[in-house]
């Protein structure tokens, strides 16, 4: 198994960058991931009153994967996130879904022991481990870590976790493959423009497919199949997941667009995964379809 340190980060998703590491289809990589502030929140009084100097959300790599080139996909396989001791959640003034309402500047570290989120003393809930960035670099101008896009990026998607499978296209020779923004645990929609930040060691195993092309990313788990999409328009990035979707069971399936439109009215939901300044930043979105059985027994 390869390992990459926190020290090989990269703030953007660019075709410009020096792989910090060359691999083969199928090899394991573990990475060391910082969180979203790169490991400058370190106690309460820190506060999100300034940008980090650098960026935010960065990313560990990029990754190199060998012969991948444009019109190829890989498959990044989550198989372990070992999360640090504690984490940071925090209110930023004038920032998220309720900015009207938010003044000035809160920073909470919060432990993470065996498991379990401890808020305060009384209250705990379990973790939930996550990978908010993850993505290749595009054919065309770099793209900050903090945002999405077709390439993958900041989708901040809590099914991205263990035991998923993204599925991202390849952009460029290489691919470039960057992993990073570890939440704890992170409700749906991330209101506050914060999960819970935390560093991390992430293991995946990386597959390329060749002559595979895909649009966008998707991701597949033990029971469902998960589409993308993003906007600054929440509408228009809902309908970009439901559309993908549509896309991915007509191939799955092998069925017909308007039968592809039925099966998602009357099986699939289309959600927020992020929805912190809905009108000034992109807004991220995924339709969900459960996996179903297909003739003889088995599931496609």
């Amino acid at each position: 198994m390869q390992e990459l340190t926190r020290e090989q980060i990269v703030y953007s998703l660019d075709k410009g960058h020096v792989p910090a590491l060359t691999i083969e289809s199928g090899e394991t990589v573990r990475l060391q991931t910082f969180d979203a502030r790169s490991g400058t929140i370190r106690s309460n009084t820190d506060l999100l009153d300034h940008r980090h100097p650098l960026g935010h959300n960065p990313a560990t790599g990029p990754i190199a994967v060998a012969d991948a080139e444009p019109g190829d996909s890989l498959s990044v396989e989550i198989l372990e996130i070992d999360l640090a001791d504690s984490g940071f959640l925090a209110v930023k003034d004038g920032v998220g879904l309720l900015a009207h309402k938010t003044k000035g500047y809160t920073t909470r570290i919060v432990p993470v022991r065996d498991g379990r989120v401890c808020f305060s003393n009384d209250i705990h809930f379990p973790a939930r481990p996550m990978v908010g960035v993850i993505g290749t670099a595009p054919d065309g101008e770099g793209i900050d870590t903090g945002l999405v896009g077709a390439h993958g990026g900041n989708m901040d998607n809590r099914y991205i976790t263990i035991g998923a499978t993204v599925h991202l296209p390849v952009g460029i020779p290489g691919a470039l493959l960057g992993i990073g923004d570890v939440h704890a645990s992170m409700g749906d929609g991330e209101i506050t423009m914060i999960g819970l930040e935390i560093c991390a060691e992430v293991t995946v195993r990386i597959h390329l497919h060749k002559n595979v092309r895909i649009n966008r990313p998707w991701i597949e788990t033990a029971k469902h199949w998960v589409t993308t999409g993003d906007d600054v328009d929440p509408a228009q990035a809902l309908r970009i997941a439901a559309d993908e979707m549509c896309r991915l069971l007509m191939n799955k399936l092998d069925v017909s667009f308007h039968e592809a439109y039925m099966l998602m009215s009357a099986r699939g939901d289309v959600q927020i995964c992020q929805i912190c300044e809905p009108g000034d930043f992109p807004v991220t979105t995924r339709a969900v379809f459960p996996i179903i059985s297909m003739p003889g027994g088995g599931s496609s």
